[in-house]
C-alpha cells in the first residue's frame, strides 16, 4: 500500500459528498386549500424556494370562494410565500391591479378574476454592464506583376531605360487620378480611415449641424449613376469566375493575353447592438446614412497593324456603374403593442460614453504593366502575362437583440457610411506586322468593367416621439438608481417573459458603421508582334492559318458593401433630431492625362521594332521567350 494513499484519497474527495434528504413517499394531504403544497411534489423546499402556481390550476373558477384571511395570517399558518403570475389577455388592455401584500385577498368571482387597487411595485436590479465594440479591420492586397518579355538576347540599355520611364509615368498618372477621385468627395467628408477617426469626425461635425440639409441630400431609394430608379431594377453584379485562358487554337501564330485582371472588395456589417423596443435620448439625436462612389478610368489605346488581311480591332465597350440603395424598414417591434413589461427589470449601467464602432478598410493595388515582343513564323506561340486576381472579404455580425430599452443621458451620434473607389489605367500600345503572309490581326483592348455597389438597410430608428411625463419619470427613476418603479411605467414596454432588460448610459452613444473600399489597377501594356513567313515545307493547317491576336483589356474592378443596422422601433428625444441621407456618385473619364503615357509608348514601340529587326537581320537563332526575374529593377518600379 502506498504510504499516505488513504489520506490523499480523502483529500481528493473531501467536500464533494452531498446527502439529499428528499425521500419519495406518500403524503397525507392535511391542507386541502388551494395554496398548500401539491401532494405529488416530493421536493423538499429550499429556503429560497418560492412557489408560483398558475391561476388556471386553482380549481375555483365559476364557484364561490369563502372569505380568505389576511395574507399575513396565511403566512403565519406555515404556508409558503405566494406569488401570483397573471397572464394578461392579448386582446385586452391589461391593467396591473394586484393586491397589496398586506391587504386582504378578495373573494373570487365567477370568472376567477380579481380587482381593486394595489401598491405592488416593479423591482429593479442594477449592475455594471453594456458590452461595447470598437472593431477595426484592415485588408490590403498589393501585387506588382510588371513583366518584360522580349524574344531575343535581352533588352538593350536604351530599351531598358524607356521601360523604366514608362512605369514611372504610369505611377504619376495613377496619383493624379486618385487626386481627382478625392476631389469628387466633399472636403468635409475626408474622414480618417479608423475607428478613432470616425468618432472624432462626429464629435466635430455633429455640433455644427443646424438642421440645414446637405447639398448632396437625397431621398431613400435605388440610385444608378446619380439617377433614382423607380421601381428599383434587379441588376446583378458581374460574375467573378477564376481566370480561364481563351482558346488560342492550334495554328501557326502568336497569341497574347496581358490583361483580364480582377480586383474585388466585399464587406457586410450587421449591427444589432441598439436593437430594442424603445430608446430614450436626453440630448440631441444625430443620424446620417451616406454613400460616396467614384469610378476613374483612362483607356486610350493606340493600335497599328500592317500586312496580312487587315486588323479586326475591338476597343472601348468599357462600363462604369455606381449603384447605391438606401432601404428603410419599420422597427422589428412595430407590430407589437405594449401591454405590460413585467415585474422585474435588469439595468446594465455604463458610466461614460458608449461605443459601438465598426470600421472596415479594404484595398487592392495591382500593377501589371507589361512589355511584350513576339516574333515567330513556324511555331504555335502563346503568352499570358495577366489574369491576376485579388479579393478582400469581410463579414461582421455584432450585437444581439438583448435590450428592451436603451436610455442615453447624453446625445446619440449614429452614422452608416460607405466609400468606394475604382481606379483603372489601361492605356495600351499594340503593333502587329506580318511579312508577306496571309495572316489575320485581332486586337481587343477594351471590355473593362468598373462597378461600385453599396446598400445601407435600416430597421427602425426613424420613429421619433416627444418626451412625456412617463418617460421623464422613468429616466429620473433609473438615473437615480431607484430599486422600485410605479407599475404604470411598466406599460411602456412589452415583456412576454416578465423581465425587462435596460441599458443605461450616463454619457453619449456613438453608433458607427464605416466601410472604405478601393481598387487601383495599372494595366499599361506595350505589345509588338511580328509574324514572319513560314519556312518552305512547314506544316500548316489549312483550316487554321497563321494568326496574330492580342487582348489587353477585360479588367474587372468591383466593390460591394452592405450595412444592415437595426435600431429602436420608437425613440423619445428630449433635444433636437438631425437626420440626413447623403449620396455622391461620379464616373471620371479624363482624357487630358493620356499623353503622359502614350508619348513614351510611341517611342518604345519604335525602339522595339528596331531592336527586333536588327536581331532578325543578323540571322540569329530565335530563342525562347525569356522572362526577366521578378526582382529585376525594371519589374519593380511600380510599387
Amino acid at each position: 500500500m502506498v504510504p499516505g494513499g488513504l489520506t490523499e484519497s480523502i483529500w481528493h474527495f473531501a467536500g464533494h459528498f452531498k446527502i439529499i434528504h428528499d425521500i419519495a413517499r406518500d403524503r397525507i394531504e392535511y391542507d386541502p386549500s388551494a395554496f398548500g403544497n401539491r401532494p405529488d411534489d416530493y421536493t423538499t423546499p429550499r429556503p429560497e424556494y418560492v412557489y408560483a402556481p398558475d391561476i388556471d390550476d386553482l380549481e375555483i373558477r365559476g364557484t364561490p370562494a369563502p372569505q380568505l384571511p389576511l395574507l399575513d395570517a396565511l403566512q403565519a399558518a406555515h404556508l409558503l410565500p405566494i406569488r401570483l403570475r397573471l397572464t394578461p389577455d392579448s386582446e385586452s388592455e391589461f391593467e396591473p391591479h394586484l393586491r397589496s401584500p398586506g391587504g386582504p385577498l378578495r373573494p373570487s368571482g365567477g370568472g376567477g378574476g380579481g380587482g381593486g387597487g394595489h401598491d405592488k411595485m416593479i423591482s429593479v436590479t442594477y449592475q455594471p454592464g453594456g458590452e461595447q465594440t470598437q472593431l477595426e479591420i484592415n485588408q490590403y492586397n498589393l501585387l506588382s506583376d510588371n513583366d518584360v518579355l522580349l524574344q531575343g538576347y535581352g533588352a538593350e540599355p536604351a530599351i531598358d531605360g524607356n521601360i523604366a520611364q514608362l512605369s514611372v509615368h504610369a505611377d504619376a498618372v495613377l496619383r493624379e487620378m486618385a487626386d481627382n477621385a478625392n476631389d469628387a468627395i466633399p472636403v468635409e467628408w475626408w474622414i480618417p480611415q479608423s475607428g478613432q477617426g470616425v468618432v472624432e469626425f462626429l464629435q466635430t461635425s455633429d455640433p455644427e449641424r443646424d438642421g440645414t440639409p446637405s447639398p448632396h441630400s437625397v431621398d431613400a431609394g435605388y440610385y444608378l449613376n446619380g439617377v433614382l430608379q423607380e421601381p428599383a431594377p434587379d441588376t446583378p453584379l458581374p460574375t467573378l469566375e477564376l481566370y480561364e485562358k481563351p482558346d488560342f487554337g492550334n495554328g501557326v501564330g502568336q497569341w497574347t493575353e496581358a490583361g483580364a485582371n480582377t480586383s474585388l472588395n466585399a464587406a457586410l456589417i450587421v449591427d444589432l447592438t441598439e436593437t430594442g423596443q424603445r430608446m430614450i435620448v436626453m440630448g440631441d439625436y444625430f443620424s446620417t446614412n451616406a454613400i460616396f462612389q467614384t469610378n476613374s478610368l483612362i483607356d486610350k489605346d493606340h493600335i497599328d497593324a500592317g500586312g496580312g488581311a487587315g486588323p479586326a480591332v475591338a476597343s472601348g465597350n468599357n462600363t462604369t456603374d455606381n449603384i447605391a440603395d438606401f432601404i428603410e424598414h419599420p422597427g422589428i417591434y412595430a407590430e407589437v403593442s405594449a401591454k405590460f413589461g413585467g415585474w422585474h427589470w435588469n439595468v446594465d449601467v455604463v458610466n461614460g460614453d458608449y461605443y459601438s464602432v465598426h470600421t472596415v478598410t479594404q484595398t487592392n493595388m495591382l500593377m501589371d504593366d507589361d512589355v511584350v515582343v513576339q516574333a515567330s513564323s513556324d511555331a504555335h506561340y502563346e503568352l499570358v502575362a495577366g489574369g491576376n486576381g485579388q479579393v478582400n472579404l469581410t463579414e461582421i455580425f455584432d450585437g444581439d437583440v438583448h435590450y428592451d430599452l436603451i436610455i442615453v443621458a447624453g446625445g446619440y451620434h449614429g452614422m452608416n457610411v460607405i466609400f468606394q473607389n475604382n481606379i483603372l489605367l489601361d492605356n495600351d500600345q499594340v503593333q502587329q506586322l506580318a511579312d508577306g503572309f496571309n495572316s489575320s490581326h485581332d486586337v481587343s483592348s477594351g471590355d473593362n468593367q468598373l462597378v461600385n455597389s453599396a446598400t445601407i438597410e435600416t430597421f427602425g430608428g426613424d420613429n421619433f416621439e416627444a418626451m412625456n411625463g412617463n418617460t421623464q419619470a422613468l429616466v429620473a427613476a433609473i438615473g437615480s438608481g431607484q430599486t422600485s418603479l410605479d407599475p404604470a411605467l411598466g406599460k411602456l414596454l412589452a415583456g412576454p417573459d416578465g423581465v425587462i432588460n435596460v441599458l443605461y448610459i450616463t454619457g453619449d452613444y456613438y453608433d458607427v458603421n464605416a466601410i472604405w473600399q478601393t481598387n487601383v489597377t495599372s494595366d499599361v501594356d506595350v505589345m509588338l508582334q511580328l509574324l514572319g513567313k513560314p519556312a518552305d515545307g512547314a506544316s500548316i493547317d489549312p483550316d487554321d492559318p497563321g494568326t496574330q491576336s492580342a487582348s489587353a483589356g477585360n479588367n474587372k474592378l468591383i466593390n460591394e458593401a452592405v450595412i444592415v443596422d437595426v435600431g429602436a422601433t420608437d425613440t423619445y428625444v428630449n433635444g433636437e433630431v438631425y437626420t440626413d441621407t447623403i449620396l455622391v456618385q461620379a464616373n471620371l473619364l479624363p482624357s487630358g492625362m493620356d499623353k503622359a503615357v502614350n508619348g513614351d509608348t510611341d517611342t518604345l514601340i519604335t525602339e522595339l521594332v528596331a531592336f527586333v529587326d536588327e536581331t532578325q537581320n543578323q540571322e540569329q537563332t530565335i530563342q525562347p521567350v525569356q522572362t526577366q526575374p521578378h526582382d529585376d529593377a525594371v519589374a519593380n518600379v511600380m510599387h
